[in-house]
């Protein structure tokens, strides 16, 4: 793989990516959303920051107000997170958008075996037009923030340096997050034979991974018909018939089968939402942007306080990996089946 014609690959698919009305259209509804996001949330943290000097301003020995609480001083970051859950199905659809057609566009236009006619490796091909999708999706994220960053300036609220850094770390989440829809987009484009069907293929793959597994997976339902019900309390354990050693002996074992049903229901349903890329950018999002102040209010976690935070809860820890893992591995196989397509 030659660096200078990826590059060169890249740079032409990040251009048209940048240039076509479906993401100038796309960027144009998130950018509404997300200042019109910020804006509201703004002034919700406006209110809930009034209600807490409220509190603090309470004269010794008389009751608080009602509502009013001291015990976390509200943060802006939490605007970020309610972007989040604002704009992330828009966001899913914005990488299928990107990504659905960038294959069989070319196949239907039969201008891949004109390319490929050329000295150029297949796979500097692929790895090219998704290096320049991620980076016009990165372009867009980077937009995106600074429109959220600007109207917060406009409001008179400057973001400290760690509060940055949790916002670019955000951005990369998020990055990370429409990449993975991205991928799949591209590798139903790499299989399918007209772009409607990749497209088509690629939202059901949406609706399936952020809409019904999590359904499913919260759905007690369905454990209940998978796991059983839970285990029930013994009623002999509470007769007179028995000694007290069996009747704690009776109660022993029915707290280590309930604990050991609870764990595995738990264990399920993280698993099954962990497979799901809406639940792995909400858990990561929010262990980044959710973070409280410190005590004293003045004070703000450090970049280090933050990733410790994360890395110390393994199901976010989990949660960072597969997303990640998730993009990489539809890229594999776009890539793998790229190599072996047959252009006759």
């Amino acid at each position: 793989m030659r660096v200078q014609t990826l590059r060169t690959i890249a740079g032409k698919e990040f251009r048209d990516h940048v240039r076509s009305r479906r993401f100038l259209a796309l960027l144009a509804v998130i950018l509404i959303i997300t200042g019109t996001g910020t804006f509201s949330g703004m002034v919700q943290f406006h209110k809930s920051l009034d209600r807490y000097h409220d509190a603090l301003t309470v004269v010794s020995g008389e009751d608080e107000p009602f509502g009013t609480s001291t015990s976390s001083k509200p943060s802006i970051m939490w605007v970020f997170h309610m972007i989040e859950m604002t704009t992330a199905t828009l966001s899913a659809f914005m990488g299928i958008a990107m990504g659905f057609d960038l294959v069989t566009r070319e196949k239907e236009s039969k201008s891949l075996k004109i390319l490929l006619s050329n000295p150029i490796y297949r796979d500097e091909v692929i790895t090219g037009k998704a290096l320049g999708g991620v980076a016009a999706i990165a372009l867009a994220v980077a937009i995106a923030l600074g429109v959220s960053c600007a109207v917060l300036l406009i409001g008179g609220i400057v973001l400290s340096p760690t509060q940055m850094i949790r916002t670019l770390i955000f951005g990369l989440f998020t990055v990370l997050f429409i990449a993975t829809f991205f991928m799949i987009a591209l590798f139903f484009s790499t299989i399918a034979s007209e772009s409607g069907t990749a497209f088509i293929a690629s939202v059901l793959v949406l609706v399936l991974i952020a809409v019904i597994l999590p359904f499913f997976a919260y759905n007690p339902m369905v454990l209940d018909a998978v796991l059983g019900e839970p285990p029930e309390c013994p009623e002999e354990a509470y007769s007179t018939d028995i000694s007290y050693e069996e009747s704690l002996a009776l109660l022993d074992e029915y707290d280590a089968e309930n604990e050991a049903y609870w764990n595995t229901r738990n264990t399920l349903i993280t698993a099954a939402m962990i497979s799901s890329p809406a639940w792995i950018y909400n858990a990561a999002t929010a262990a980044v942007t959710a973070l409280p102040p410190a005590d004293d209010g003045v004070q703000d976690y450090s970049p280090g306080t933050i990733l410790s935070t994360l890395l110390n809860s393994w199901y976010i820890f989990a949660a960072l990996v597969a997303m990640l893992v998730m993009p990489a591995f539809f890229f594999g196989l776009a890539w793998v089946k790229f190599a072996r397509m047959d252009l006759r």
